[in-house]
């Protein structure tokens, strides 16, 4: 059997060697830049064996998904963090112990107070620690919004039990930015220097490293020549290059020698560079906008260390000629009119009378897609199913909720939802996004 290669092995071995000497360690990086894929290959059976070899006494570590707590708060972060553990080592531990654990997951699950939520995740903890040779090693994956969310007393009750049980305990946490910059803190929390030490950006993916990482994709059934194409476009950016490879596949013959100007065209790239910019700062903006509208002055130098730091440069250009491409865009401005819709399909951005519009959700921006190419055109009930939920969804989509989506979309781009001027219903026959507005009588 050939052994899968890991992503990013080089700084998850640095990480696991961190571990087993005892400290806590943390990995910053934008959208989809392999936080994840990270933090699951430290979970591996490999990674413990590695860390039992450094270490010389057995590591236990948990990946805790905190994507997965059912809320945004103390308690559910305790809840899935008990829930992981008993997931991940129910059969490696004594099993007076997983009782305990479960009984202990069972009351904070129900608690209806703060504090014995607290209290419970605490006995939890300690009972785990106190009981097991070798080191409890939580690895937060998605930690972010929940650390910004945990109160003080929170942040200080994990820090006390690192502190108690320190030759048992260590944590490992992923965030898209440093945990400071998270809480808008100018010093960091007491929780937040368990990590100062030992925090490392995500590196863009090696050259070898993406190539493996497209083989392992088993959708993207690509010819040598469309797996080149996907690595130049992606520039090592994982989430860039599974949404390209996607795309790739699905490569129409009449764009066989375009396959960039396909890619520049389809959704999945376009909505990976609106997730990377929207995480951006105005100097982050700035300076990238800079970068490509003026490439040969350059950037001072602690600019441009920084935005190699965050993985958005590889050897002073922007990683990937697709999100340079739409840097580019957002730089030169698209020519909106000061009256009417105006939808920037490279950058996923709506325009109304010349303000820009909150964010849509996927449904919407498909709807609002498929209007606004038929603009000034009647649209009926079955176009808007049939590009918005799918054809095989023709029989259970009911008027009910094609109007209800309407609706939604009315609220986000006219100023007066009840007396709309755009997005106008003819009862009974379908739905017009109008190019001049429609005049309201009162």
């Amino acid at each position: 059997m050939t052994k899968t290669k890991i992503p990013f092995d080089a700084l998850r071995k640095k990480l696991l060697e961190h571990l087993a000497a005892g400290h806590c360690v943390g990995i910053n990086g934008l959208s989809n830049s392999g936080k994840s894929l990270l933090m699951r290959a430290l979970a591996e059976p490999s990674s413990a064996a590695e860390y039992k070899k450094i270490a010389g006494h057995a590591g236990y570590l948990v990946f805790i998904d905190c994507n997965r707590a059912v809320a945004i708060s103390a308690q559910a972060f305790y809840e899935v963090v008990i829930r992981s553990i008993l997931e991940a080592l129910a059969s490696n531990i004594p099993s007076t112990v997983v009782s305990k654990l479960r009984e202990y997951h069972e009351t904070i699950t129900e608690a209806d107070n703060a504090f014995t939520a607290s209290l419970s995740f605490n006995l939890a903890l300690s009972e785990l620690c106190e009981h097991i040779e070798g080191r409890l090693c939580l690895l937060f994956d998605e930690f972010g919004e929940i650390y910004v969310a945990l109160d003080e007393r929170a942040l200080l009750n994990l820090r006390a039990l690192r502190d108690r049980f320190r030759e048992h305990l260590a944590y490992a946490s992923a965030t898209w930015r440093s945990m400071p910059e998270l809480r808008g803190d100018d010093v960091e929390d007491e929780f937040a220097e368990l990590f100062s030490r030992f925090t490392y950006p995500m590196p863009l993916l090696e050259e070898e490293e993406a190539a493996d990482f497209l083989d392992s994709l088993q959708s993207a059934h690509l010819d040598e020549t469309l797996k080149r194409e996907a690595l130049r476009l992606a520039g090592g950016h994982p989430g860039m290059l599974v949404g390209i490879a996607q795309v790739l596949t699905q490569l129409p013959d009449e764009w066989k020698q375009q396959p960039a100007g396909f890619v520049r065209l389809e959704t999945q790239p376009r909505a990976e560079c609106m997730k990377l910019w929207d995480q951006l700062g105005q100097d982050e903006r700035s300076a990238l906008i800079a970068l490509v509208l003026d490439p040969k002055s350059g950037l001072p130098r602690q600019q441009n260390r920084h935005l190699h730091n965050i993985g958005l440069l590889r050897e002073n250009q922007i990683f990937s000629p697709i999100f340079a491409d739409f840097v580019g865009r957002k730089g030169r401005g698209s020519e909106i009119d000061s009256q009417g819709v105006y939808l920037d399909t490279d950058s996923g951005d709506v325009w109304v009378d010349g303000v820009r519009v909150p964010v849509l959700t996927d449904l919407e921006y498909r709807l609002l897609e498929l209007l606004y190419e038929r603009r000034d055109k009647l649209t009926d009930k079955y176009q808007i199913v049939t590009a918005v939920w799918g054809e095989e969804y023709l029989g259970s989509v009911d008027d009910a909720r094609v109007e209800k989506l309407i609706s939604r979309l009315r609220g986000k781009i006219e100023t007066d939802p009840s007396n709309p001027r755009y997005l106008i219903t003819r009862r009974g026959r379908g739905y017009k996004l109008l190019t001049d507005p429609h005049e309201v009588t009162s």
